[in-house]
């Protein structure tokens, strides 16, 4: 099995780094490492074209209006993707669906109209949600806190409710590290397997040492709720695991659009076909990424490298 996930969201507008940009924005470097040097380039960058304005000014360039989810879809199509994933709210906080939670979210149903043109197209849907946003603590038991982990169980009730996602892609998982925070999350997953007992659920769902300590252990411990294991992100596990897995990976080195990256920072659709190799071997299913410009528009290189592993697909089964 084949999967799509598509990580756009306002990080799109800078289109510079990562989709970690808003965090670099809020972490003063500090250590001369590789992050240290992104950061400050992040940084200058964002000094230098946006006047440091509030990351959350980006809204005012973001264009979900002018996106047409039928040619992603028909790309999909075109890959043979049964899955396609979109990321309904990333790290940053910001929502693509008309959530009543908050004010901080497109004015069009992005989410809805995602999964209006999958179906339509046969793909079978899913969205990515992150438990995490960057400007929020998720451990601490304040008000704010409290406050926080709500909101949160409230979004992903509401996500299930209006959408019914065939897979759950969670994320930001790391940052609940109290048995009080996950907890919060176990309530939200044990909602989505009341509502749609059928939902495939990765295994991001808490970061307390007793489920660190479980997974590290054994390769094929599943946490509550959980049907399949995705590990870390480009993970490639040693053994063959006896659960369900998943390896998710990039194109190129970002998540998110990155307008900075250069041609031998993609991989070509032959790289990408020995990766499928490698974890078809070992008994997992593949998730590709796109990194959709503000627009809509997707990167030229992404899906030239995905069309030739397409066509390497078919010449394999001949």
């Amino acid at each position: 099995m084949y999967s799509l996930v598509f990580h756009w969201g306002l990080y799109a507008v800078p289109a510079y780094g990562d989709e970690w940009y808003e965090k670099r924005l809020l972490k003063p470097p500090r250590k001369k490492n590789h992050d240290y040097e992104i950061t400050k380039k992040i940084q200058d960058h964002h000094s230098q074209l946006y006047n440091d304005a509030p990351y959350s000014d980006f809204q005012a360039g973001f264009y979900p209006e002018k996106w047409d989810p039928s040619t992603w879809m028909a790309l999909a199509s075109q890959l043979d993707a049964e899955y396609v994933l979109l990321t309904s709210k990333h790290h940053d906080g910001f929502c693509l669906w008309t959530t009543s939670t908050t004010d901080y979210h497109t004015t069009r149903d992005v989410v809805g109209d995602f999964k209006a043109a999958a179906l339509s197209a046969g793909r079978k849907f899913g969205l990515y949600y992150s438990w995490w946003e960057f400007r929020h603590e998720v451990n601490k038991g304040t008000p704010d806190g409290e406050a926080y982990l709500r909101r949160m169980v409230a979004q992903v009730k509401e996500l299930c409710d209006a959408y019914a996602p065939e897979l759950w892609w969670f994320d930001g998982h790391w940052a609940f590290r109290t048995q009080h925070a996950v907890d919060a999350i176990n309530e939200a997953l044990a909602y989505i397997v009341s509502r749609t007992p059928n939902a495939q659920i990765n295994d991001r769902t808490g970061a307390t040492p007793e489920l660190e300590a479980a997974k590290n252990n054994s390769q094929d411990f599943m946490p509550p709720y959980c049907t399949f294991r995705v590990y870390k992100d480009r993970a490639m596990p040693e053994v063959a695991p006896t659960v369900p897995w998943e390896h998710i990976g990039t194109v190129g080195t970002s998540w998110g659009r990155d307008k900075t990256q250069k041609m031998e920072d993609y991989k070509s659709g032959q790289e990408l076909w020995e990766i499928e190799q490698q974890v078809e071997a070992l008994g997992g299913r593949v998730c590709w990424n796109f990194g959709p410009d503000v627009d809509g528009s997707l990167d030229v290189v992404e899906v030239a490298s995905l069309m030739e592993l397409a066509e390497i697909r078919r010449k394999s089964v001949v």
